[in-house]
């Protein structure tokens, strides 16, 4: 009489029933896995904190190169109060050379435009020429006469005369940069390639220099 087979301990047909709460289980424990989370997580953030970071370093640049050219209106505006050059170049160019020189490779130098105007007194500094409201509407038409303080032919909304003064006088020294951002992902995104006129301005009185 042949003895009849017996199934292993633990094995279970397709046939019978699944234990109580066993596909439960089993879905549970892949909603508490959190394998992997930590990558998806990187993945969704990682952009935004490069973009932070970027623009963080972009600001620190515009900031920078504003700190730097008023620094550099500065020593422009002390080499021409003295009213000489220096080792044979000219008193012109002693003061471009000024404003250049502190901005090392964050400034560029084609991008610096420098600007010296002339005035009776620091009160006087942006001010229009001086003339007779004949209409009294509040501001100057062509044919009211007016003083031509900078001695150019016409009637200016700043009395400023561009150049360097001589002794004595009230000079504005004026730098304007063309500022813009270091990274090609910054101007890809930015209005106008994110340029900014970046400006400094500093006025002294010049030293009573002999003349000539």
């Amino acid at each position: 009489m042949s003895e009849r087979l017996r199934p292993a301990r633990g094995w279970r047909s397709r046939a019978d029933p699944d234990p109580p709460g066993g596909r439960v289980a089993g879905r549970s424990c892949l909603r508490t896995d959190r394998r992997g989370s930590a990558a998806v997580d990187f993945a969704i953030l990682a952009p935004v904190l490069v973009l932070l970071l970027i623009g963080i370093l972009e600001i620190a640049s515009l900031l920078l190169t504003q700190s730097l050219l008023q620094t550099a209106v500065g020593d422009a505006a002390r080499s021409g109060i003295v009213g000489a050059g220096s080792a044979g170049l000219s008193r012109e160019e002693v003061v471009r050379r000024a404003a250049e020189r502190l901005g090392g490779s964050l400034i560029r130098a084609d991008r610096l435009h420098l600007e010296t105007l002339v005035y009776p007194s620091f009160s006087d500094i942006g001010r229009p020429e001086p003339f007779t409201d004949v209409n009294g509407n509040g501001r100057h038409d062509p044919g009211e006469p007016f003083t031509d303080v900078n001695g150019n032919g016409r009637w200016d909304a700043d009395m400023g005369r561009a150049g360097l003064g001589g002794p004595n006088d009230v000079v504005l020294y004026r730098v304007r940069y063309d500022w813009e951002p270091m990274t090609p992902l910054f101007r890809a995104v930015l209005p106008d390639g994110g340029r900014l006129v970046l400006t400094a301005a500093h006025a002294v009185r010049n030293e009573p220099f002999p003349e000539g």
